[in-house]
């Protein structure tokens, strides 16, 4: 069955393009190649004090990947999702005006294309053009958000070239983003990020990132993003990480800069690893904050999402500490935020987060928990998720 819906696929491929494959390329293509099926069903709570009612939502997420083999360098590859609203007890920004009397919860239903390209692999580079996904290093700028149901992704043409030793260099041209809520943004965006190994245990990354006419439905905006990242390992088993970024805003009404910067160590103590880190989004004098409109906001700053970005210009800072361990087979994990204006040192409030997740095989399951209790300004607010995935 798989063999036959890659066929079909290379088929389609082959016509649209109007390429001649011979036989036997066509053959290797077929071999060669991979059809693989990913379903994911979430249960989601999300309960904000003095808001709309608590949503629930139960979502499943069918996605189809195919590959081809490779012939001269070239191959392809499509993914489709599908995301189907089990229940619908819950806001999403596109399910009607009677869902806002529930709490927001983004995942949307829809079916579409999550990847479609073409992709070259020689010379010591892989060439991809199309629809693809961009993670680049921890994703804190540029990243997919794969937690969500609708992953995000770009219409570029990239290039990741290694033929310099110990180096990777990352280039890409963007002219549209589809984000977590099925919006196409067309945004002009150019990323550009290098990292050299020094060593086995020390790594050096410098990138700028540019977006011209963010939300350019709105005001315009363009972002430029200069930034340098180290991480590493010393003796004693402790690792570390330290990155520091300016970014310019530019808009009709204004012109700021705002830094961002990063410093964090863990050590892993028998078999808990436990990691403290200090991360600040920061503020040009109260007027616009350090931003991460491409990254994958979810990892960062509290899994309840309250701080997705800076509320407005006095920027942000987080003191977390995590603790991990494995028992039985069980993944836990559990996080402390402590959140600060940069700007006014207004109490941001505090979060706290738990997960628990293991494998069987091919399938999996987790529980996370994350529970904001405001500061001096938003609200409290609860949100959990219970997820299962099957691979195939």
């Amino acid at each position: 069955m798989k063999k036959i819906l890659l066929s079909s696929v290379i088929s389609a491929l082959a016509l649209s393009t109007s390429v001649g494959v011979q036989a036997e390329d066509f053959n290797q293509l077929v071999n060669d190649g991979s059809v693989n099926v990913n379903l994911r069903y979430r249960a989601e709570s999300a309960d904000v004090k003095g808001g709309a009612d608590a949503a629930l939502a139960n979502t499943l997420k069918t996605r189809i990947t195919v590959k081809t083999g490779a012939v001269y360098g070239l191959s392809a590859l499509v993914e489709g999702d599908n995301v189907y609203q089990i229940t619908d007890e819950f806001y999403d920004k596109a399910n009607g005006n009677a869902n806002t009397d529930y709490d927001l919860i983004l995942d949307q239903e829809t079916t579409q294309l999550n990847q479609a390209y073409l992709q070259y692999v020689g010379a010591g580079s892989t060439i991809k053009a199309g629809n693809q996904l961009i993670n680049l290093d921890n994703q804190r700028h540029v990243g997919g958000v794969a937690f969500r149901q609708d992953e995000a992704t770009f219409n570029a043409i990239s290039v990741n070239n290694t033929s310099i030793d110990n180096t990777t260099v990352f280039v890409a041209l963007a002219n549209n983003r589809n984000t977590i809520t099925n919006d196409n943004t067309e945004e002009s965006i150019a990323l550009l990020n290098v990292k050299y190994a020094v060593s086995d245990q020390l790594a050096v990354s410098g990138y700028y990132y540019a977006i011209n006419d963010l939300e350019a439905k709105n005001s315009g905006i363009d972002l430029d993003t200069i930034g340098a990242r180290v991480a590493g390992s010393l003796d004693g088993g402790i690792k570390y990480e330290v990155e520091l970024a300016t970014q310019n805003k530019s808009s009709a009404a204004a012109d700021t800069d705002a830094l961002y910067y990063l410093l964090s160590a863990s050590k892993k103590i028998d078999a808990v690893t436990a990691t403290l880190a200090y991360e600040v989004l920061g503020s040009d004098g109260g007027n616009a904050s350090f931003l991460t409109p491409l990254g994958t906001n979810h990892k960062f700053m509290g899994w309840s999402d309250t701080y997705l970005q800076p509320k407005n210009g006095n920027g942000i800072q987080d003191i977390n500490a995590s603790v991990v361990t494995t028992v039985s087979g069980v993944k836990l994990v559990a996080q402390l935020h402590k959140f600060d204006a940069v700007e006014t040192s207004t109490d941001l409030g505090t979060e706290l987060g738990l997960l628990a997740s293991k494998q069987f095989g091919q399938y999996g399951a987790s529980l996370k928990v994350a529970q904001f209790n405001a500061g001096d300004t938003e609200v409290d607010a609860t949100k959990i998720w219970l997820t299962g995935t099957a691979k195939f």
